[in-house]
Parts: C-alpha cells; structure tokens; sequence
C-alpha cells in the first residue's frame, strides 16, 4: 500500500484557479467559441431562405461586434456554470476552492462584465448582485491537473429545457427520437435559434439532467465516441433542421448547429431522459491548470 502525503501531490493554489476563473469568464462574455463562429459562417453560405440568411449574418456581425468593443454577446450573461475535473494528485492551497470560485465571479461582476442575473432567493427574488453561488459539477481523474470548463448559460435556452423519467415502453430509439424531436422543434424557436441540443440518456432522476448539460460542452463537429449515438446525432440533427424553424424562428434550415448526447447506465426499471438547450451565443470555455 502506497501512503499518499502532500509532499507527493502538486500544490495549485486557490489564487491560481480564481484568476483562471475570472479571466474565463471576461473571456466568454465577449468572445465566441471558434466551433460555433464556424458553424454559423458554414450556415450563411448554405442557408437558401433570405430571412435566415439576413439573421444569420446578423448574428455573425454581432459576434464581431462583441470581440472588437469587448462587450457582451448578448445582454444576459448568464448562469455560471462550471464542470470542474480535479486530479486525484492535487493539492489547493491558499484558501477554500468553492470560495476561490465565487470570489472570480464576484469579481466579473463587480468589473462589470456579468450582469446581476441571479436572485438569492427563488421565490423572494431577491438579488445578492453579484451572481453567486456557481453551479458547480465536480469530478475526479487520474493525474495532477485541473480542467475547468466554464458556461455561461442563458435563462431563454434553460427555460425550455426538459427532464422526464419516461415508461419503459419508451426503450427503443425510435420512441426517445420521438420525445426528443416533438420537444425541440415546439420549443426551440424560444431559445434564439440556432441552437445546440444537449441530450441525457440515463443515470438517475438528479444526473440525467447533468449529462445534457455536460453533452453541450463537446465542440461542433465532434463525433461521439458511441457509434449508436454518434448516428443518433446525426438524425436528431438533420431532423430538427427539417422543422422550417430556422435563426429566430423566422423560417429556414438552420435550426441546430449541433445535438450531442452523453449516457450513463441506469435502473432496469427506469428511464431518464432530459433535454438541455442552449442559444447561439453558447459561451463555453476550457483552461487546463
């Protein structure tokens, strides 16, 4: 048996991961992911309906816009979200992780870079005016390092997203394509299309909804390393892009940019799928410390 003491681990200061942090979040307000500018460019050359086409364009200039001025993307910045991999060979110092975390979002809010979105209290509605706490999912890995993947998540998109605990007669691919595509293309014109649809198959009543919201931190264009649900994607997609939904909702072809699904095992007498949509202005980050 091998004794494991600080001296074996690799020290990361608490300091070091709320500056990340912080300049992640400074970074995503204003800049869009490269996967995503690319998606709406290839949809702009493809898009055949004037309307779509203007709106696209749009977006694309607002996009431009937003890098140029360093200003927001869209006026709400969002929900901070963060999917934290922490390797088993880490050692925070310098302060309390989760305080390191909402004292970077505190920060981008104090500088003006976040907008007060998050009320302390669901029901009282009361604002803290600082956006925190995060909303935080923490996993763990082999190694020394710290992945931080940091999404700020509109309440337009949230709000059309779904979780259900389907009857066992739904355990075909068929019937989940069914339930996923009559949800999407009746809510999707809600959430600023073109969207990009996150999909959870399985775990419990809690994590399927983890699961969609962690499939939309996969970059536009990727296959899924399942080749039963990399094909799924791929109809999902072409399907919901059939819907004449279109940018806005205004009509055309580009509906999604992209529907990524991630699955983890479940009960045999359960089935737990949810739906996490997010908007065009999907601001996710990834630093490595």
């Amino acid at each position: 048996m091998v004794n494991s003491t600080k001296e074996n681990l690799r020290r990361v200061s608490v300091k070091v991961v709320e500056n990340a942090i912080y300049e992640g979040i400074v970074n995503i307000t204003h800049k869009l992911p490269e996967d995503i500018k690319k998606a709406l460019k290839d949809s702009y050359e493809s898009e055949v309906n004037p309307k779509a086409k203007y709106i696209l364009n749009q977006l694309i200039s607002n996009y431009d816009i937003a890098l140029k001025e360093r200003i927001p993307l869209c006026q709400d910045t969002g929900s901070i979200i963060l999917f934290i991999e922490v390797g088993q060979d880490v050692y925070f110092t310098d302060g309390y992780i989760l305080s390191g975390i909402n004292k970077a979002i505190a920060r981008a809010t104090t500088d003006k870079y976040l907008r007060s979105s998050i009320v302390h209290d669901p029901i009282t509605r009361k604002n803290n005016h600082d956006n925190t706490p995060a909303v935080i999912h923490i996993e763990y890995a082999r190694g020394n390092r710290v992945k931080l993947y940091i999404m700020a998540k509109g309440a337009g998109a949230e709000n059309v997203s779904v979780s259900r605990m389907l009857p066992l007669s739904y355990a075909s691919k068929d019937k989940i394509k069914d339930f996923i595509l009559k949800w999407v293309t009746e809510h999707a014109a809600k959430a600023c299309p073109p969207v990009i649809v996150g999909i959870g198959i399985g775990g419990t009543y809690d994590y399927c909804p983890v699961l969609a919201k962690k499939a939309l931190l996969r970059k536009i264009g990727s296959k899924n390393k399942n080749s039963y649900y990399d094909k799924l994607e791929k109809e999902l997609l072409s399907e919901i892009n059939k819907s004449n939904i279109g940018p806005q909702g205004i009509g055309g072809k580009t509906t999604s940019l992209g529907v990524f699904i991630e699955s983890h095992p479940c009960h045999i007498a359960s089935l737990p799928v949810s739906i996490n949509i997010t908007c065009n202005s999907s601001r996710i980050t990834k630093i490595v410390i």
